[in-house]
């Protein structure tokens, strides 16, 4: 599975080659490896996530490691999904009509543990005034949006902003991907932590925050990956019914 990209998203964001590692076992050479030097070493030796605060960087197709390796973690989940009525979807997760919050949501399939990747939000890559006009769209037809803003700053300055829509559908099967069913939670159990692997456009990530039991809704904050000061309150009622519910989902600018 792959980003796609609208036709506006500037080219060299697309193609231009983040530089590779020499290393053949990079848990091995952790202090020499140039992609754990960059953004520092993310997983644990189990492929868990450890620092929930800043980006990852993984090893990619420049690198001499093989994928095996663990520092890419996110690149073999990629292969665990699979088609399930018209969508696609990890094998951790299963959709249902039966959540608490919205009645339309994903449930885990498993016990899962702190750290670990529950699923990535696929989609269309699009410009922020693109993301705008398609919320807008959306919200028309559907009463929601399916448009996801992920923005990595450094220190107060922005650094990267990536507007994924979720409604679009992934060639070559033209499915689309189950992240756009996970509802909003004022205290969520995943956490949205952007990904690069080949090029500046990162992938968004969801993690598990906590540990999640077997069957149990995943949610995650929209507001994530959002300074609060670019975040106000929506008119449409959150229903997490979390006892620090603000009483309205997050409306990113």
């Amino acid at each position: 599975m792959e980003l796609i990209f609208h036709e506006d998203i500037p080219l060299d964001l697309v193609v231009e080659q983040i530089a590779g590692c020499g290393c053949i076992h990079c848990s091995n050479e952790r202090t020499r490896c140039s992609c754990l030097s960059q953004f520092g070493d993310s997983y644990s030796p189990s492929g868990l996530l450890t620092d929930f605060t800043r980006p990852v960087l993984e090893c990619n197709t420049c690198c001499l490691c093989d994928s095996d390796c663990a520092n890419r973690v996110m690149q073999r989940f990629l292969t665990c999904f699979k088609p399930v009525q018209g969508r696609l979807i990890p094998e951790v997760l299963r959709e249902s009509s039966d959540c608490v919050i919205s009645g339309r949501g994903l449930l885990t399939t498993r016990d899962v543990v702190s750290g670990e990747l529950v699923c990535v939000y696929f989609g269309e890559v699009v410009p922020y005034a693109e993301a705008c006009v398609r919320e807008a769209q959306q919200r028309s037809n559907f009463g929601c949006t399916y448009v996801l803003i992920m923005r990595t700053y450094i220190g107060d300055s922005l650094f990267s902003e990536t507007c994924i829509d979720g409604d679009a559908p992934l060639p070559p099967s033209n499915l689309k991907c189950a992240a756009s069913l996970i509802n909003h939670s004022c205290d969520p159990n995943l956490t949205i932590v952007p990904v690069y692997v080949d090029n500046m456009i990162p992938y968004a990530a969801l993690f598990a925050n906590k540990s999640i039991a077997c069957g149990t809704e995943v949610t995650y904050n929209y507001s994530d990956c959002v300074p609060a000061r670019n975040v106000q309150l929506s008119t449409v009622p959150c229903l997490c019914g979390a006892e620090n519910c603000a009483g309205f989902l997050p409306n990113v600018e």
